[in-house]
């Protein structure tokens, strides 16, 4: 499979899409034992000790640097329990910035915690948001990827190389797109065997939603990928001017995805990269403005966006009626309204 990949990369665009059209039965038939050959493999490497040699460690240090930034919430044990698995990584981070929203983090709760030698703690007392956290390393970042990781996130400690090495790498299936932001498989960190995220799809509409199974066994180019766990290269956060700061807390991923793509950039999910992270509801109100905004910025044409609210907001109600918790049809209203204006950032800020 890998030769006929290859041979197929070598050719030009219009022998490209003969070859995989011929070719694609083939591979389809070898998808499954491929699939159980990875997943063999990842078990392996889980349970067998890391025995690089000199070379090895030389080849990840060709990937290149990155930046580790974590977004904090009041949760100091989570912060501590993300430092030490970047500590556990293959290829430790230049810089580890801890972006705290809560603000109650402070200097010498870190003198105790991994990595604090090479850790900066900005304190945001006032929650800006994830955008406004994100942006945080714009003066650290020079060249570097950087690595955005919320306070709940699980990861191996090969997360860094892998998604180091994708974001080096061109992409067989978009051959004009450069690679801007990489991210791994999410689980649910309390059903662990159930996917949460294998990439974003958007609707003609504007309605976001996560794939709940991966499309390959390899690297694959999706809409956007979810901001708990995701690296973006410097160039491409440059291009589009960093992540939007006026979402506040959700669709700043989906807003990403689609401006990456605006200006050749590709997200990609690496299937074979399992991490895991427990996602909450969205606010109804958030939830519906932040969607309205992005379908406005994005060109959706607003009966289309409208009848993506409505299909969301129907969802929605049918899973409070199931949980008896009020349906908060006035909330979904003020977000469609707000958002159709223009109205952005922290509600009340």
């Amino acid at each position: 499979r890998d030769i006929l990949r290859q041979a197929i990369h070598r050719l030009g665009s219009t022998l490209r899409r003969t070859c995989r059209t011929v070719l694609s039965s083939h591979f389809s038939s070898l998808d499954h034992y491929l699939s159980i050959a990875v997943e063999e493999r990842t078990i392996s490497e889980a349970s067998t000790p890391d025995h690089r040699g000199a070379g090895d460690a030389a080849g990840d240090a060709d990937l290149g640097e990155y930046v580790a930034l974590i977004i904090a919430y009041r949760d100091h044990s989570l912060v501590e329990s993300v430092l030490a698995q970047l500590e556990a990584q293959a290829q430790l981070p230049h810089q580890v910035l801890i972006v705290d929203n809560g603000g109650t983090l402070t200097d010498a709760d870190l003198e105790s915690m991994p990595l604090c030698g090479r850790t900066l703690l900005i304190s945001r007392p006032d929650n800006p948001g994830y955008g406004v956290a994100v942006h945080s390393a714009r003066d650290h970042l020079g060249d570097r990827a950087l690595l955005v990781l919320t306070h709940d996130a699980e990861f191996t400690s090969s997360l860094a190389t892998h998604l180091l090495r994708t974001l080096r790498e061109p992409l067989d299936a978009a051959d004009a797109l450069r690679v801007g932001c990489v991210a791994p498989l999410l689980k649910f960190a309390a059903q662990r065997d159930r996917v949460f995220s294998a990439g974003g799809a958007v609707t003609r509409g504007g309605r976001a939603s996560h794939l709940t199974e991966p499309i390959s066994t390899r690297p694959y180019p999706v809409a956007w990928v979810d901001g708990a766990i995701a690296m973006y290269s410097a160039e491409a956060l440059q291009a589009i001017d960093w992540i939007a700061e006026d979402y506040f807390l959700y669709f700043e991923d989906v807003d990403t995805g689609w401006r990456l793509s605006q200006t050749g950039f590709a997200s990609v999910v690496v299937p074979t990269e399992i991490a895991y992270q427990q996602t909450g509801a969205h606010p109804m109100y958030l939830g519906i403005r932040n969607m309205t905004l992005f379908a406005y910025r994005s060109g959706v044409h607003p009966m289309r966006q409208f009848g993506a609210v409505i299909h969301r907001v129907s969802r929605e109600a049918a899973g409070r009626l199931r949980r008896r918790k009020p349906l908060e049809l006035r909330a979904a209203w003020r977000g469609w309204r707000d958002g159709r204006s223009g109205l952005s950032g922290k509600p009340g800020g």
